[in-house]
């Protein structure tokens, strides 16, 4: 056996982790960092004879160049940073290294049966979610060991904002899904699936981000997959039922809703505040003016808490490690270069969604980029573990193959591409 047979093994295996993870980002974190791991050992060993193609997967697939160029500002502001190198990384920087393990799960994704598997798993991952959600919610159960779950807030494996998130964009996935479907028993077991997500969503569980989401990807869904005037008069009248179902059929959606104009209306600047959306204005406030003080280059990556602490300094207003905004927190450490770089990356993507062989890939792909520029509103979602590594995984999930610049190749490099796709595929 060649070094290159292994490094194939090796790649078979890594490409049944990177589907397995579908599986595991919507309930495990611990499973999550374990395949994690198993996907980048992999490719590291395969390196030797597979880094001329891990390389033009790398250059011909614009997600990558982005994701690794803002990657590479967090990495420069440790230079600068107020805290030490090492809390610097661990405290920010090392929160977002999934952007750069994308190189490994794209190379370990190549397969197209690995890409198919790991959306099923995804799906089959939110199917589970919603069982142990609806059980407890309807109380069929009492509670599942070790899951805070209870008839008030009957979440899956993942906290009521992550929950409903992964929810939404399901789906979204099941909207696509039943859009293609040439059966129709098919079409209604996606449409029935995409129902019982929404409910979930909008009646059982609180979590006022994942309402935002999936209006705004059902809207999405209308808008591009009904020609002409007749998208926007579908999007609206189903949001039309939906919002007034949910405000006055959800005790949960309409105390969210009412509470929000309740904490605006006591919110006041410096002032400490214990409501959730007083909280958040107070963090976004404060965060934007340690982005005007310190507009070109921040603070340095790792820096946001000892700029924010010294900021509210003298005032009732409570520090934070978080402003609960994707944007804010670069903002803060890199500057207003750095909030680009993350509006360049999710731009990157929804650009270069086009050139994905499927309406479905070139949907969810956008509807991936929905989630996380939309959620990042509102919380710190490239940040956080589960949404991050989602964003990472289903983006080089979604981008494997993929091949920007085909026409540049040389035909030599471009044959052996070609003839390694065919054979991972089978």
């Amino acid at each position: 056996m060649t070094y290159r047979d292994v490094a194939v093994r090796l790649r078979a295996g890594a490409g049944w982790c990177v589907a397995l993870l579908g599986l595991s980002i919507p309930i495990s974190t611990g499973a999550d960092n374990v395949l994690l791991a198993l996907v980048v050992l992999a490719w590291i060993a395969a390196l030797p004879v597979d880094w001329r193609a891990s390389w033009r997967a790398f250059v011909s697939t614009p997600p990558l160049v982005a994701a690794a160029v803002f990657f590479a500002a967090l990495v420069i502001g440790i230079v600068y940073s107020p805290v030490p190198a090492s809390v610097a990384w661990s405290s920010s920087a090392s929160k977002y290294s999934e952007l750069v393990m994308m190189i490994a799960l794209v190379w370990a994704a190549v397969s197209e049966r690995t890409r198919r598997l790991a959306l099923y798993f995804f799906l089959t991952a939110i199917v589970l979610n919603l069982i142990v959600s609806y059980s407890v919610g309807f109380e069929l159960v009492q509670g599942y060991p070790g899951l805070r779950t209870y008839p008030a807030y009957p979440i899956g494996f993942r906290l009521s904002v992550t929950h409903n998130i992964l929810v939404s964009l399901a789906a979204f996935a099941g909207l696509l899904l039943a859009r293609e479907a040439r059966k129709s028993m098919v079409r209604a077991g996606w449409i029935a699936f995409t129902v019982i997500c929404a409910y979930n969503v909008l009646f059982m569980v609180i979590g006022r981000t994942g309402y935002v989401l999936l209006a705004v990807l059902v809207a999405y869904f209308f808008v591009t997959s009904i020609r002409g005037w007749r998208g926007p008069v579908a999007c609206a009248v189903v949001l039309a039922c939906a919002f007034p179902a949910a405000y006055f059929g959800s005790a949960n959606f309409h105390s969210r809703v009412e509470a929000i104009a309740s904490d605006l209306s006591t919110w006041q600047p410096g002032a400490g505040d214990s409501t959730s959306v007083g909280q958040r204005v107070g963090y976004y406030r404060t965060s934007a003016q340690i982005v005007a003080d310190h507009p070109l280059t921040g603070v340095g990556t790792g820096g946001f808490a000892d700029a924010y602490a010294a900021k509210v300094k003298g005032t009732d207003a409570p520090a934070t490690t978080n402003p609960h905004n994707d944007y804010l927190i670069a903002g803060v450490q890199l500057g207003v270069p750095g909030m680009l770089l993350m509006l360049v990356l999710y731009g990157t993507v929804w650009r270069s969604a086009r050139h994905l062989p499927s309406r479905v890939e070139r949907d969810l792909a956008r509807g991936v980029v929905l989630t996380m520029a939309i959620g990042g509103l509102f919380n710190s979602v490239l940040l956080d573990h589960t949404e991050g590594l989602l964003f990472a995984w289903a983006i080089a999930v979604l981008f494997a193959g993929y091949r920007r610049y085909s026409a540049r190749r040389d035909e030599g490099g471009g044959m052996r591409d070609e003839a390694e796709l065919r054979s991972t595929s089978q």
